[in-house]
C-alpha cells in the first residue's frame, strides 16, 4: 500500500487535496491531535494481563451488562444494530468511526476545547483495501441481544463464520475484483515463517514447498494437502482465496494449541478492513456520513497456563492529511454549515453552538 502524507493550513487546500487525488469514493477520519495510532476505544489502552481470560470475554460481559440496563427499552432496529447503538452512545466496541464526507472529517481534525496542540489529522482509507461486511457483522456479532467478536468465532473454526469470512474474501478480491487474492497468501506466509513455534503452519509449508518446486502440474494437489491438515474443510472455490482461509485457520489453531511459549504480540494477519453501515440512523450519524471500520482483535495464550497474549488489526491509511491552522479552519468550516450544531444535531451541542457565537470559546 503506498502512503502518502500532505499538509494544509485552510479549507481551500483541503478541497483542493482532495480534488488532485480524487479522493470522493474514499473514507475519512479525522483526529484533532496526534496518537500513536488508529484504534477503537476497547482496544487503545487495553494492556493484557496473564490471567485466564481476556479481552475478548471482558467484551461479553461489557455489551451484555448495558444490554441488561437498557435493553428493555430498545426497538428491534436498535437490537438488530446494538453494536452500532453502544457506539452511539458511548460504550466502549470495537469500532471505529469514519465518513464518507471529507469536511466532517476535517472538522473533527480541528475541533478543540484549547488549540494548544501542534495540530490535527485527517487520516484517509482507499475503498479498494476495504470490504462492506455489514450483513455478515449484523448476522454473527449479535446474536440473542449478546454481541461477540465474529474473529474470535473465526479463530476457533465456526463454520457458518468461516463460510461468511470467505464470501466477503471473494467480494474482496474474487475474478471481478482484479486483485491477486495471493497477495494476501504470501502475507500469510510471511507471518507463518516469523514464528517457528507454529509447528502445524510450518509444517504445512514445508509440504507445499516440496509441491510448488515440482511445477505446475504438482501446484495443483495443494487442495489434497489442505484437506490433510484440515480434513472438514472445503476446498471448493478459487484456489487462492481457498488456501488463504486455510492457512488463517491453521494460524489460528497453532496459536490455540500451542505448547511452545509465544510472544505477548504477534501481529494480526493481514485482511481487508471490515466495514459496518448500520441502518439506525441518528441525527449525528445522519449529518456525518457515518460508517464504522470493525477492528479486528483475539486474545491468546501466551503459555499453556496463561492469557497474556493480544493480537489487533493495524490501521494503515493509504494517506494522512497534517492540519495546521485548526481555529482559523473552524471558522471557515462555519462559513459553509459545518459546524457543531450540524455534526451533533441535538440540543446540548445546539446550546453549546450558540453560546460560542455570541460569548466564544
Amino acid at each position: 500500500m503506498d502512503i502518502t502524507n500532505e499538509k494544509i493550513s485552510s479549507l481551500t487546500e483541503y478541497i483542493d487535496l482532495i480534488k488532485k487525488y480524487n479522493l470522493h469514493n474514499h473514507y475519512f477520519r479525522g483526529e484533532n491531535q496526534k496518537y500513536s495510532s488508529i484504534s477503537s476505544s476497547l482496544v487503545r489502552k487495553y494492556s493484557p494481563k496473564k490471567e485466564n481470560f481476556g479481552l475478548v470475554d471482558k467484551y461479553y460481559e461489557l455489551l451484555n451488562s448495558y444490554y441488561q440496563e437498557v435493553g428493555y427499552q430498545l426497538d428491534k432496529m436498535q437490537e438488530d444494530n446494538f453494536l452500532a447503538f453502544s457506539q452511539h452512545h458511548g460504550l466502549k466496541t470495537n469500532l471505529i468511526d469514519f465518513t464518507t464526507a471529507p469536511l466532517v472529517a476535517l472538522y473533527f481534525a480541528c475541533e478543540r476545547e484549547k488549540y494548544d496542540v501542534d495540530g490535527g489529522y485527517v487520516y484517509i482509507l482507499n475503498k479498494e483495501d476495504t470490504v462492506d461486511a455489514s450483513e455478515f457483522l449484523r448476522e454473527y456479532s449479535i446474536k440473542e441481544h449478546l454481541c461477540h467478536n465474529v474473529f474470535s468465532q473465526l479463530a476457533w473454526n465456526q463454520p457458518d463464520i468461516v463460510i461468511g469470512f470467505r464470501d466477503l474474501l471473494d467480494t474482496y478480491m474474487g475474478l471481478l475484483s482484479g486483485k491477486n487474492p495471493y497477495d494476501l497468501v504470501k502475507s500469510m506466509v510471511k507471518e507463518i515463517c516469523d514464528y517457528p513455534q507454529l509447528k502445524k503452519c510450518n509444517a504445512y509449508l514445508k509440504e507445499r514447498d516440496k509441491l510448488c518446486k515440482k511445477g505446475i502440474d504438482a501446484v495443483g494437489e495443494i487442495p489434497l494437502l489442505v484437506k490433510k491438515y484440515l480434513p472438514n474443510f472445503d476446498i471448493l472455490g478459487g484456489m487462492g482465496i481457498m488456501e488463504f482461509v486455510a492457512l488463517y485457520l491453521l494460524f489460528f489453531d497453532d496459536i490455540r494449541c500451542s505448547t511452545s511459549k509465544l510472544p505477548s504480540d504477534i501481529p494480526f494477519p493481514v485482511i481487508p478492513y471490515f466495514m459496518y453501515k448500520t441502518p439506525l440512523k441518528f441525527d449525528r450519524i445522519r449529518n456525518q456520513n457515518g460508517v464504522f471500520l470493525y477492528q479486528a482483535f483475539v486474545d491468546y495464550q501466551t503459555s499453556c497456563d496463561e492469557m497474556g497474549g493480544f493480537m489487533v488489526q493495524k490501521i494503515i491509511p493509504s494517506m494522512t492529511i497534517y492540519i495546521s491552522n485548526q481555529k482559523e479552519i473552524i471558522k471557515e468550516l462555519d462559513m459553509v454549515g459545518i459546524n457543531k450544531k450540524y455534526i451533533y444535531g441535538d440540543f446540548d451541542n445546539t446550546a453549546q453552538y450558540v453560546n460560542e457565537k455570541f460569548f466564544g470559546n
